[in-house]
């Protein structure tokens, strides 16, 4: 807001009604106006970065570090270890995306391998979160309730009934993963975001979810956005983000950060 208030750009003061005798005050803009010129802008700068590569989802996770003997699974490892809950609306969903996409989607769990956030704000400011971080993608757990690992860049052990999962390596992954056509970065960005729209939809459970998803959807439509292909599809990913908790991620064709 400090911003706005000191702008000296005359056509934002002109939008908003100043000076004021020449129009009512604070008449407003017409949010579709807002939308139109957003459209044109972001198409622009979409244009402008480098080629997108893929689509990611990452749901981090809280592990809890289990201590003593008595844990669930602890005949697994016969060590401290690491644990996480898989809920089961919010797995059928992570699952079904990552089925319906194929190799244009990479969907990821993520749980560090620390035992507070003291620590983990140390990682982050020497950059080596990925490198003390479990990756699952999100059909490995599939019939399952927990994963659990000892430490990040091992393998992990999936319950209910154990099954050994193994490490792989998400620089690497990234790299080498071919999505199945190519497209401009807007076309990726836009057409991902209908899929995660119907996957929504055709996803059977999700309660909650799926009502709070379309509320907010059509607030949107009733705004009649659905016309500005990027602006939607951004506003999607980010209901589907507030929804359920998942941060979207595209890495540039080439580099290895997001």
């Amino acid at each position: 807001m400090d911003s706005v208030a000191h702008s000296r750009r005359w056509h934002l003061w002109r939008k908003v009604g100043y000076p004021f005798w020449f129009s009512p005050q604070f008449s407003g803009v017409e949010l579709t106006e807002i939308a139109h010129e957003m459209e044109k802008y972001l198409s622009r700068e979409v244009k402008n970065i480098p080629p997108m590569k893929v689509n990611m989802l990452f749901q981090y996770k809280r592990p809890q570090y289990i201590t003593m003997s008595t844990g669930a699974e602890w005949h697994l490892w016969n060590r401290k270890y690491f644990r996480y809950d898989l809920y089961a609306q919010q797995h059928a969903l992570l699952s079904h995306i990552e089925k319906k996409f194929g190799n244009d989607a990479v969907v990821l769990y993520a749980a560090p391998s620390v035992l507070d956030v003291s620590e983990l704000v140390k990682l982050k400011r020497v950059g080596s979160i990925i490198d003390s971080t479990n990756f699952r993608r999100a059909c490995e757990l599939d019939g399952h309730h927990r994963n659990t690992y000892i430490r990040a860049g091992t393998y992990s052990q999936a319950c209910s009934e154990p099954e050994r999962i193994d490490n792989f390596s998400l620089i690497e992954m990234i790299e080498t993963v071919e999505p199945s056509q190519l497209r401009d970065n807007d076309e990726l960005i836009v057409n991902f975001a209908k899929k995660i729209d119907s996957a929504m939809s055709e996803v059977k459970g999700l309660g909650c979810f799926k009502t709070a998803f379309e509320d907010r959807m059509n607030e949107f439509r009733d705004y009649e956005l659905e016309q500005f292909d990027i602006i939607y599809a951004m506003l999607t990913m980010a209901v589907f983000r507030e929804i359920t908790g998942c941060q979207w991620l595209i890495p540039f064709d080439g580099r290895k950060s997001a």
